[in-house]
C-alpha cells in the first residue's frame, strides 16, 4: 500500500521589463529660401518652442517622458517613450500524491507554475506597452497641432525674407486663419 504525501512547491520571477513606442513623420517645408536657410529658420523657432540643438538636430524631452527628435536636414520628426517596470510573481501550487509518483508529480507541478508565472509577467508587460503607447498618443496630438505652428511661423518667415529680396515690402498683413498678405514693389 502506498502512502499519500502532500507536496506545496513555491516559485518566483523577477525581473526588469523595459518597453519603447515610437512614431515619425516628417515636416512639409516649402523650399521657399536656400536650405541652410530654411533649416536654421526651423532651428530658431523650435527653440523658442524649448527645443535644443544639437548639430543637425534639435531635441526636447516632454514633460510625460516622450522624446521629441527633428532632424534639420530632412526635417524627420520623431517622437519615442520608453516604460520601465520591475515585475516580482510569486506563487504557490499543492498536490497530493501517492508516494510512486512524487518525483514525477512535483516537477510536473513546478513546470504549471513556471508557466503561470510566465503568463503572469507577459500580462504585467502588455500592460505596461499599453500604458506607454497610451502615453505616447496624449502626447501626439498636441505635438501635432504645435509643429504644424512651427511649419506655419517658419514659412511666413521665409516668404518674409524671399519678399524683401525682391524687392521694398510696402505691407504686410497676417490675418487670425494664418493667412499671409505681402505687398512688394519690385
Amino acid at each position: 500500500m502506498s502512502r499519500a504525501y502532500r507536496i506545496s512547491i513555491k516559485e518566483s520571477l523577477s525581473h526588469h521589463v523595459q518597453v519603447e513606442d515610437g512614431v515619425s513623420s516628417t515636416l512639409e517645408l516649402l523650399p521657399i529660401l536656400q536650405k541652410e536657410r530654411m533649416r536654421d529658420l526651423l532651428a530658431q523657432e523650435l527653440a523658442q518652442r524649448g527645443f535644443e540643438r544639437d548639430g543637425s538636430l534639435a531635441r526636447r524631452k516632454e514633460a510625460n517622458g516622450v522624446e521629441v527628435e527633428v532632424d534639420l536636414e530632412t526635417g524627420q520628426v520623431s517622437a519615442t517613450v520608453e516604460g520601465h517596470q520591475d515585475v516580482k510573481l510569486e506563487t504557490e501550487r499543492t498536490a497530493v500524491v501517492d508516494q510512486l509518483q512524487k518525483d514525477e508529480r512535483e516537477a510536473a507541478l513546478r513546470r504549471v507554475a513556471q508557466e503561470a508565472l510566465k503568463r503572469e509577467a507577459k500580462a504585467e508587460e502588455e500592460a505596461l506597452r499599453k500604458k506607454v503607447t497610451q502615453q505616447l498618443e496624449g502626447t501626439l496630438k498636441d505635438l501635432k497641432g504645435e509643429l504644424d505652428g512651427v511649419v506655419n511661423r517658419v514659412t511666413a518667415t521665409a516668404l518674409k525674407t524671399r519678399a524683401a529680396e525682391l524687392g521694398q515690402v510696402e505691407e504686410v498683413h497676417e490675418d487670425a486663419n494664418g493667412g499671409l498678405t505681402i505687398k512688394v514693389r519690385v
